[in-house]
């Protein structure tokens, strides 16, 4: 069983790309510090929601993924960087459990 956290962002608009950028890498950077693994961003190219953008992160278990997301959310860095990605887009964040059939 492995645990999938996807946040889907959405810029407000597409003036606010190059800044985006910088904090997704940055976010990235975070999240693979504190122990996420297979951190990704992708971007969608298809439809309604083209042009948004999802970061993905693995977690081995849910153990795993509660204690990255409590250490990446813990982090006054990636605190400041939410404030900042609020001002230019807005995400919404989902969590997928793998089924082992």
């Amino acid at each position: 069983m492995a645990i999938l956290n996807a946040v889907r962002i959405q810029p407000r608009s597409a003036e606010v790309w190059p800044d985006l950028q910088k904090l997704l890498k940055k976010g990235t950077e975070i999240i693979n510090r504190h122990g996420g693994e297979n951190v990704t961003v992708v971007v969608s190219m298809n439809g309604p929601t083209t042009n948004e953008l999802t970061v993905l992160a693995t977690a081995e278990d849910w153990a795993k993924y509660g204690q990255v997301q409590k250490a990446v959310y813990d982090d006054p860095e990636m605190q400041a960087l939410l404030l900042e990605a609020g001002k230019i887009s807005r995400w919404e964040i989902y969590t997928y459990q793998t089924l082992d059939l």
